[in-house]
């Protein structure tokens, strides 16, 4: 099996064809036009056996390029650039295109556990709502403490006054935007405690196809809910996990928080059971995630996916 690995820029990617050792056999750069991407089709003619691992296959500058592999029912990987990163340091400092895609590829062959990426109908417009919703929030809470740091009668305060209210009128858009479009393909997920629009919204869009996990526990794991072992001879022990999709991580610790606030002490037991178990508080709330990740998956695994209908407009 040949890893055909990317490193996609707004302006360009770059390719190389990696056996199964690691070592390269090919590579090139195209442009991000239709041509370009034409010329990585016929790139990987050669190598009938194979797979693509592309760092943040979610970015939309390859988002063209990732559609048209999967209506070609190629087999893609879509690698967190924090993994890259990280199979990078331990290899050295020097750094181009040409040794990103190589350590993307590399990156894969050292995770053969990651599992490949399906991209449901929904799933496109959903990644777009909330990574747009989370761009705002990230900014509007910039703007706010902007503007607590600011005199009273400072000529910019206005000024800020005006982008904040902006940003609340289009963060209030897009999260009606989104509950329509769960509302949509997915209502069942809306019932469960502690799961609102924006959480339903970033498990559908981060997820996926979820008949790509092979267990509930490879769910947790790709969330980076499952603890890992660590450990050498005789001193082994089990700890977080740092890896894993951080945004379904952040969906998991919302629905953690929100049902030690309302659903009637369930998850409070479930805490102070596991802390008398000699657990501390952190490795407690871990342990809730994991379990709450695990049902998330059940549900996700059977609810239904709608289809968008086609008069949809996700943005705008």
């Amino acid at each position: 099996m040949i890893t055909l690995s990317v490193d996609p820029h707004p302006g360009s990617h770059t390719v190389a064809a990696l056996d199964r050792n690691g070592a390269t056999l090919a590579n090139i750069t195209v442009s991000n036009t239709a041509e370009g991407l034409s010329q990585l089709h016929q790139f990987a003619v050669p190598f009938a056996r194979r797979r693509w691992a592309i760092e943040g296959a979610g970015n939309h500058f390859i988002a063209v390029f990732v559609g048209q592999l999967l209506e070609r029912s190629e087999i893609v990987y879509s690698i967190p650039p924090s993994l890259t990163s990280q199979y990078r340091a331990r290899r050295g400092r020097k750094k181009n295109d040409f040794i990103d895609a190589e350590n993307v590829g590399r990156a894969l062959l050292a995770n053969p556990q990651l599992t490949p990426l399906h991209n449901a109908e929904p799933q496109r417009e959903l990644q777009e709502l909330t990574r747009a919703q989370r761009r705002l929030s990230e900014q509007l809470r910039a703007n706010r403490g902007a503007l607590q740091e600011l005199m009273a009668e400072s000529a910019v305060r206005k000024i800020i006054e005006q982008v904040i209210a902006v940003l609340l009128k289009q963060l209030t858009a897009l999260e009606k935007q989104i509950q329509a479009t769960i509302q949509a393909v997915m209502p069942s997920l809306l019932k469960l405690p502690g799961v609102g629009p924006i959480v339903a919204g970033v498990l559908l869009a981060e997820t996926g196809d979820p008949k790509r996990f092979a267990s509930p526990h490879h769910f947790a794991s790709y969330c980076g809910a499952a603890p890992v072992e660590r450990g050498s001879g005789q001193n082994r022990r089990m700890q977080i996990n740092p890896g894993g999709n951080r945004r379904l991580n952040w969906a998991l610790h919302i629905v953690a928080m929100v049902r030690l606030r309302m659903d009637g002490g369930r998850s409070k037991r479930f805490l102070e059971q596991a802390q008398l178990r000699g657990k501390t508080k952190r490795s407690a709330l871990r342990l809730l995630k994991t379990y709450i990740a695990r049902e998330l998956f059940r549900v996700l695994s059977t609810g239904q996916l709608h289809s968008l209908p086609a008069e949809a407009h996700p943005i705008g």
